[in-house]
């Protein structure tokens, strides 16, 4: 459950348990004092009184102004890194310049940034939190605490600013020897840039822009329109690559072990389909930077994201450098949002038989969970159509007590497909390594 669930935004102020001991004792003392006609008992139930009184004051000067505003610095940060925020007290807030009592910043956080916390209030409240999972993480609700110098009172004041954080997948580099076990790169590709032919087309001009180099200025063209151009090379014909991503969620990796689709997936399963997407956005990055055009669809044939080659490579242009920028940043965005789901789902099931629109890729890789039998009924020729590389990864959930990690195990079907068996625990670049040809064990 999450922390404050049921909490609405709003102000409440209530009476602590020691204010109610205190009217109690002095109500106690006043009646006393009136049939024994012990006049310090009155004096001590008219001080009792009075610090009630005092207390109720406190609270209501420290509502004068009350309010704070979060400011998330870091809102998109990779996984296993902090997001700097800042909280800052609002400047008309009575409390920030008398002491009216103990007052503190408290957090509804999810699990994923660190849960509940308290920050002491002040005018500026600085902090940062450790993104420990992949996705959107909505930060809840905001709430300021407050209670007088007597702790007779309390008052509490919620505030929902929608505020969120975005953990993105962390990709990590492919070596030269896993590139080209699978593909994504040829023994004699030195580059994503190359040299003009069949099937490609010739330079273009495009506008010269601050930062091009000049020993790209395409002269010919620039006298024909009386503007400085560029030369900006195409990449070659068919130059397509596809990653299939299982995104569906087997009831029998429930939390119980029992098999139930309701109950909630387990914290190794989790693991599992977070290390997947980190291993999608290294094979996409990987792709890109070896000049191909990288699509990335789920289970159901639906296009999650997908990306051009990159362009900065080809040159110092300032334009393609940014645009490779803003293409990464998307894709790991798209990434970070992806959902695994029961594979019971009608969805699904309506998608078996179904065409997909995948193109015609050279590069398959398909990435998955392990559970027995990985990527059971979803047909991955369907996705490959022509395609001359195919590596299907599977990665088995693992649970606590697992010390040993195996090397990674692989296979090639009939139809041509390299099944590669590992764990979450493997670097990406030895599952790719374990695809190479003469390596199934």
């Amino acid at each position: 459950m999450t922390p404050g669930h049921g909490t609405r935004p709003g102000t409440s102020v209530r009476p602590t348990a020691r204010a109610i001991v205190v009217l109690v004792c002095a109500v106690v003392l006043w009646v006393l004092a009136d049939l024994t006609r012990v006049m310090p008992a009155r004096v001590l139930a008219a001080a009792l009184l009075l610090t009630v009184v005092i207390g109720g004051a406190c609270i209501a000067l420290s509502l004068v102004g009350l309010g704070v505003r979060r400011y998330v610095v870091d809102d998109v940060v990779p996984v296993g890194t902090r997001a700097r925020l800042q909280v800052d007290l609002a400047p008309g807030a009575l409390i920030g310049v008398m002491p009216l009592g103990r007052a503190v910043i408290r957090e509804d956080l999810p699990a994923a940034l660190g849960g509940r916390g308290d920050l002491p209030l002040g005018a500026r409240m600085p902090h940062a939190l450790n993104v420990s999972r992949r996705g959107t993480h909505q930060m809840g609700l905001l709430h300021i605490v407050v209670q007088d110098v007597f702790g007779m009172f309390h008052l509490r004041r919620t505030i929902d600013d929608g505020a969120r954080i975005v953990g993105l997948p962390v990709p990590e580099e492919i070596d030269p020897a896993a590139a080209r076990a699978t593909g994504i790169a040829h023994e004699q590709q030195q580059s994503a840039h190359t040299a003009p032919g069949i099937g490609e087309i010739s330079p273009i001009a495009r506008p010269y822009v601050t930062g091009d180099d000049f020993r790209r200025i395409h002269w010919r063209a620039s006298a024909r329109t009386g503007n400085l151009m560029t030369r900006e090379d195409e990449p070659p014909a068919g130059r397509s690559a596809l990653i299939v991503l299982d995104n569906r969620r087997h009831g029998a990796d429930s939390a119980d072990g029992i098999g139930d689709p309701d109950a909630p997936p387990s914290d190794a399963l989790v693991a599992a389909e977070d290390r997947l997407l980190d291993h999608a956005a290294s094979v996409l990055a990987g792709l890109r930077d070896h000049g191909w055009e990288v699509r990335v669809v789920d289970a159901d044939g639906d296009e999650i994201t997908r990306a051009e080659r990159h362009r900065g490579r080809l040159g110092a242009s300032l334009l393609g450098r940014e645009a490779d920028a803003v293409g990464e940043r998307a894709s790991l965005l798209a990434l970070a949002d992806v959902g695994f789901d029961d594979d019971s789902r009608p969805a699904f099931r309506a998608s078996q038989g179904a065409e997909h629109a995948t193109g015609h890729p050279q590069v398959v890789i398909a990435l998955g969970t392990d559970d027995g039998v990985p990527f059971a009924d979803l047909e991955l020729d369907r996705f490959a159509g022509r395609a001359r590389h195919r590596t299907a990864i599977a990665l088995a959930p693992e649970q606590a007590t697992d010390d040993d990690v195996p090397a990674p195990t692989s296979t090639t079907t009939a139809d041509g497909w390299t099944m590669v068996r590992g764990s979450p625990r493997h670097q990406l670049s030895d599952l790719l390594t374990a695809a190479a040809p003469g390596s199934e064990s």
